[in-house]
């Protein structure tokens, strides 16, 4: 399974704290666990360590109908999907066609390929691959950069084949990410596990999402992470005053870090955001895209 690409694009994706956060699982002997990604999205950096094989077993959960849909694919439908991708133009007349996709916000009477491949074609074809922004290009195709300039086929079948051989390892959820803990947190009791919260940002997220969060929803998270001290976790936040007040009193570590956002082929920006966790933070290096190295 590759360790440095994904099939789908994220503004501000995790990719640079995957050493970061494998060394907090080193240094906390928790090699060898349960990792939870409540907010998978692109989900880089639970496969990232699944295929290290610092972790065991990953569960992916996914409130976003589409996105649930495409990784579902991904793990029990792999061929199809690719197949669907081979014999799909990838035009402004395929982005229209499936546009109504993104007002499906039910899995009753719909094809979960027809929902997962719609997922991954706004990715790939959106602007920055937010499902719900216009094609890169815009509807007019007007700009240098045309619909398909970031869907290689080629690349996302090889990357999905591969991805899928780790199915086993693998579970998939359609759900809330407060709604399935609630549900699930007996068993942090019983096994060696570590929940990697990434949820939406504060400051920009209902730009980027179709289900982001409003203030009440980030004083949810906090309030669960509050009540709920029988497993280890770590929540990566855009830094805000406000997300920073919401986690005061819990004798909880925060570090600061910059990530170098890349969300669109023409623009790149760093960005601060922060680590919050109950376990010590370690201090350790931070890859940029430039090469160099960032120091936490």
């Amino acid at each position: 399974m590759p360790t440095t690409i994904n099939p789908l694009r994220y503004p501000g994706a995790k990719r640079q704290l995957i050493p970061y956060v494998a060394k907090l699982l080193e240094c906390n002997n928790l090699v060898g666990c349960k990792f939870y990604e409540p907010y998978a999205g692109s989900a880089v950096v639970g496969l990232d360590l699944l295929n290290r094989e610092i972790v065991k077993k990953l569960v992916l959960v996914e409130k976003d109908l589409l996105i649930y849909s495409f990784w579902k694919c991904v793990f029990c439908y792999p061929d199809k999907l690719c197949a669907r991708i081979e014999n799909t133009p990838i035009s402004i007349d395929t982005w229209r066609a499936l546009s109504p996709f993104r007002k499906v916000d039910l899995l009753c009477n719909m094809e979960i390929l027809d929902l997962g491949f719609a997922g991954l074609f706004f990715n790939r074809t959106n602007f920055s691959g937010i499902i719900k922004a216009n094609p890169i290009g815009g509807i007019q195709q007007s700009s240098a950069y045309k619909i398909d300039c970031r869907f290689n086929k080629p690349v996302l079948i090889d990357l999905i084949q591969k991805i899928s051989q780790a199915r086993d390892h693998i579970e998939v959820y359609w759900d809330d990410a407060l709604n399935f803990m609630n549900n699930n947190k007996k068993k942090f009791i019983r096994e060696t596990s570590f929940v990697y919260f990434d949820p939406p940002y504060y400051s920009k997220g209902k730009q980027m999402y179709r289900h982001y969060y409003t203030d009440s929803d980030h004083k949810s998270l906090a309030g669960f992470v509050k009540k709920n001290k029988h497993f280890n976790w770590l929540i990566s936040y855009d830094d805000a005053p406000f997300i920073c007040g919401l986690y005061g009193g819990l004798g909880a570590q925060y570090r600061p870090f910059h990530l170098d956002y890349s969300a669109a082929r023409e623009t790149r920006s760093r960005g601060k955001e922060l680590l919050i966790s109950n376990l010590p933070l370690p201090p350790v290096k931070i890859p940029k895209a430039s090469g160099s190295f960032q120091e936490l």
